[in-house]
């Protein structure tokens, strides 16, 4: 069974893609803060978090909203293609 790592991104500077996505890992799963300010949804930081995934070879397979001021997001790894 592979390495699986959780986490919470609330923000810009809590997110290390090199701790969150590496080799090691073949699943990634992350509450995403999509609630920053009196409610206003907003998708920045989810979008930086599925370009900082994409880049490092994981994708964005399942997302569910977390209560109210989350988006929770599973990544998987690529398959290695020969």
């Amino acid at each position: 069974m592979s390495e699986q790592i959780s986490g919470v991104v609330e923000s810009p500077d809590d997110l290390d893609p090199a701790e969150f996505f590496n080799a090691s890992r073949d699943q990634v799963v992350l509450a995403v803060r999509i609630t920053p300010v009196f409610g206003t949804l907003d998708l920045n930081l989810v979008t930086a978090v599925v370009d900082a995934a994409n880049e490092a070879g994981f994708a964005l397979v399942r997302e569910q909203p977390l209560r109210d001021e989350y988006l929770l997001c599973v990544f998987d790894a690529y398959e290695d293609q020969d």
